[in-house]
């Protein structure tokens, strides 16, 4: 997604240098390389990004699976636990009430809904029950507005049409239509920027998002085709599975243009055969062509190379796993390389890298502990060399390697320190009995490096640890 220009020229400078191109990225019209971004999330328009996490199932003043999210700002010396702020539904400017099972911060998304330079955060409570025309409603969604001071206040959007669910979906951000204001797509509406202090958008309109009776497993979105329009991709399955036990898959592409998302296609190969996904999805341009492509994970990583007319008609030959050439480790039975995926220019070098997430890495014989990858991006795309594996047993990298950690399930890329390069940022959910935590690491010339990584979790926001599972969301 494109934040707006900000009047301030240093920040201005430092977003433009920036690339964070992790799931729902869109570049701006014009930009000197397709992998040059604008910082997605800047709630205080300091030019530093900063970073929103979630615990949704956590106890809030005692009442379990109430929610909270968590946000560290950025500075010229990257992300600070002593500048962090807990928001619930009981925090000052933001409405509603504390209350068991909410669910506060189900999912995240950021974007300058408003258009006024500063990023603002949506924040979802899926389970959360209200009213409004008289329709009983279940899930709200509550924007967190940016300014100078950060998030600082909050208004419940208003439920749109007659239908009770009102939030999830598949929320992801951007352009659809190139008029320069941050658009929404959520559960299957897209709700056109710029967005009313009330929360109310400028206008709305349904996108068909699945062909046929099928089930919408992902939603990504980002600039395909290098139009300057964000374009959407989708992956679908069957709902029912065949006498093998296989559910089909169907990755799917709706175009943005000036008139909004165009009529979804079935994405297929040459032959006119459905093209394959897995079961994750990230779009990012990895191969420095100004475009973003598509990069699919859950086990091995495989690319679906962006052009003019949109995904290209094949998955690129080379598929990545840990027994290529130049990756760390090795392809091992329940390992599932790319569980979670983003990608961005964590090196600097103009060339997207893809972050990948390994929860269920069995480090020696501790089971689950979890590891990330990253894979170098290159003027070919990934090819596996440079890969590098860090885990909470690797130099430097603070925490123990514990059974069912499952430390890289969620991952995400922020660039806090404002020099261009992307830091990766890792949760494991599983982390001290299910409390979850979130590991913060640098980014430099070579790459990503645990030098001067840190951790956070309970403990340091000062909120119950119990089964929390902090690290559940990072925004899209």
């Amino acid at each position: 997604m494109v934040e707006a220009v900000s009047r301030r020229t240093r920040r201005t400078a430092a977003m433009a240098a920036a690339l964070v191109a992790a799931s729902v990225g869109v570049l701006p019209t014009g930009s000197a390389h397709a992998a040059t971004a604008t910082v997605r999330q800047d709630f205080n328009g300091d030019g530093y990004g900063d970073l929103a996490v979630a615990a949704p199932n956590a106890t809030v003043n005692g009442r379990a699976k109430a929610g909270y999210v968590a946000v560290l700002y950025g500075s010229a010396n990257g992300l600070r636990t002593t500048v962090k702020k807990v928001y619930t539904q009981d925090s000052a400017g933001i409405p509603g009430t504390v209350e068991a099972d909410d669910r506060f911060g189900s999912d995240l998304v950021t974007a300058d809904l408003d258009g006024d330079g500063y990023s603002d955060l949506q924040v979802s409570a899926d389970d959360e029950r209200w009213e409004q025309g008289g329709i009983a409603r279940e899930g709200s969604r509550t924007v967190l507005w940016g300014g100078p001071g950060g998030l600082t206040s909050g208004k419940v959007r208003p439920a749109v049409g007659d239908s009770p669910y009102q939030s999830g979906g598949g929320t992801v951000t951007g352009d659809f239509n190139g008029d320069g204001h941050q658009d929404l797509l959520d559960n299957g509406r897209v709700e056109y920027g710029p967005f009313g202090r009330g929360g109310q958008p400028a206008g709305t309109t349904g996108a068909q998002l699945v062909d046929g009776d099928l089930d919408l497993v992902r939603v990504v979105a980002g600039d395909v085709d290098g139009d300057g329009i964000t374009d959407l991709v989708t992956l679908a399955r069957s709902f029912d599975a065949d006498d093998e036990g296989n559910r089909g898959e169907h990755l799917n592409f709706l175009r943005g243009s000036r008139h909004g998302l165009r009529p979804l296609v079935v994405l297929r190969d040459a032959q006119g055969e459905r093209i394959r996904p897995g079961h994750t999805l990230a779009l990012g341009d990895v191969n420095g062509d100004r475009r973003e492509d598509i990069v699919m994970g859950h086990g091995r990583l495989r690319f679906l190379y962006g052009t003019a007319s949109g995904p290209a008609d094949s998955v690129a030959p080379r598929t990545i796993t840990q027994d290529t050439p130049g990756m760390p480790g090795a392809d091992e039975a329940g390992d599932v390389l790319g569980y979670d995926l983003a990608v961005g220019d964590i090196n600097g070098d103009g060339y997207g890298d893809v972050l990948a997430g390994d929860p269920y890495e069995d480090l020696g014989t501790v089971q689950q502990a979890g590891a990330f990858v990253v894979v170098p991006g290159g003027p070919d795309g990934p090819t596996g060399a440079g890969g590098r594996l860090l885990a909470q047993n690797s130099a430097d990298v603070p925490g123990t390697v514990e059974k069912d950690d499952r430390f890289g399930e969620n991952v995400h890329l922020v660039d806090a320190d404002g020099d261009g390069r992307a830091e990766p940022v890792v949760a494991a959910v599983g982390e001290d009995a299910r409390a979850g935590g979130v590991w913060v690491f640098r980014s430099g010339s070579a790459g990503v490096t645990a030098k001067g990584s840190f951790a956070f979790g309970a403990g340091t926001l000062g909120t119950v640890a119990s089964g929390a599972r902090l690290g559940d969301r990072f925004p899209r």
